[in-house]
């Protein structure tokens, strides 16, 4: 079985912690604690399984999954490489996806 190399970006650090904030003030903990708990299972199913879900639009190497209902991550496939890009509220413009991929 192949592994595959997990690495954060900065951005997603940024956004992993700000939804967690988000999640923190409007809804409750039991939603913060779900949030986190389903993040470690995506991540685990990437290290083994990256192009299970699907991806972003046209892009070749970008995928996404929506790890909560509120709550959607980017990643990129590289090699043996999987990088988290950015955690993405959906209840933001989805016109700002675009403009994060650039």
């Amino acid at each position: 079985m192949e592994f595959y190399n997990i690495i954060s970006s900065k951005l997603s650090d940024k956004t992993y912690q700000s939804n967690i904030e988000y999640l923190e003030e409007l809804w409750t903990i039991k939603e913060v604690i779900n949030f986190i708990k389903k993040t470690e299972e995506v991540i685990t199913i990437l290290k083994t399984s990256p192009r299970t879900f699907k991806k972003y639009k046209n892009h070749k190497s970008i995928h996404q999954i929506v790890i909560v209902k509120q709550i959607t991550l980017f990643y990129e496939i590289n090699e043996k490489n999987v990088h988290l890009l950015f955690f993405f509220n959906n209840y933001q413009d989805p016109n700002k996806i675009k403009k994060l991929l650039e």
